[in-house]
């Protein structure tokens, strides 16, 4: 059970996708690492597919886009960019279900 104020990651089946791409292979097992700490997992949906289109024409990157379906379908606190191009994109959007921060911004709010 999740504890209030807990941080709970989450993993997805678009960051595997991603995380598969790395050609650095100690890279992607760091990555990998990380990962493993996920205690939730995200899967693209026809209604993630849906939203995520609706992103891309709002001039969101595809992969981006579904990153973001992901996170504001599944009404995550946080979808947490690292991308200042995804970043500001996505935080003057109106109607998400989640908080787009970036992982400086993330840090400071989530530590007590």
């Amino acid at each position: 059970m999740v504890q209030a104020g807990e941080v709970v990651l989450c993993n997805s089946e678009a960051l595997l996708y991603e995380i598969g791409r790395i050609p650095d292979l100690t890279r992607q097992a760091e990555s990998l690492s990380l990962l493993s700490l996920a205690r939730e997992n995200l899967w693209v949906t026809d209604d993630v597919e849906v939203l995520a289109a609706a992103f891309e024409r709002q001039g969101i990157r595809a992969l981006d886009a579904v990153h973001l379906a992901l996170a504001s379908s599944a009404k995550v606190d946080y979808f947490c960019t690292c991308d200042d191009q995804s970043y500001r994109k996505a935080s003057s959007m109106s109607g998400l279900s989640c908080k787009v921060i970036s992982l400086l911004n993330l840090v400071t709010e989530v530590s007590p």
